[in-house]
């Protein structure tokens, strides 16, 4: 199957809210938290993704070359990242980071067109589960401008 992960991506593009929750460490804190972002293509193979919440805001620019998602900073550091991307189905994309001694698994997958995502994220060390991130997210047609 040949997929398109620029395609993909570009399903993105607009202003979406994302429900978190988050388990933390052996004893699975568990920390809940909305965040508002809006993704933006900025280029053929280009995009840019701004966010805030009551706790952060930041911006991340990213780019996209074959099955490589390269990140000018990661989630969790403010150093570049690289991500291999296996793509599923057209719904669905599987990312594989590494970065601090953590090994993330991210997968997203559209539900109900493109209206709302279903991201899971899981980091491991070694045979520990570090963080597992499970995220409902909406799309925000009020703000998209």
């Amino acid at each position: 199957m040949d997929l398109d992960h620029v395609k993909w991506f570009s399903r993105s593009e607009g202003s979406w809210v994302s429900h978190r929750r988050y388990l933390y460490g052996p004893k699975r804190q568990v920390d809940n938290l909305v965040t508002n972002f809006k993704m933006k293509r900025t280029g053929e193979k280009q995009f840019q993704l701004t966010w805030d919440s009551d706790r952060n805001e930041g911006e991340m620019n990213f780019w996209l070359e074959g099955n490589l998602l390269k990140r000018d900073s990661g989630y969790y550091t403010s150093e570049p990242t690289n991500s291999i991307m296996h793509q599923i189905d057209e719904d669905t994309i599987v990312f594989q980071t590494s970065y601090g001694g953590v090994d993330y698994r991210e997968e997203i997958r559209y539900l109900n067109g493109d209206k709302v995502r279903l991201r899971q994220t899981v980091g491991t060390e070694g045979d520990k589960i570090k963080i597992v991130g499970q995220y409902y997210e909406e799309r925000s047609f009020s703000n998209d401008t």
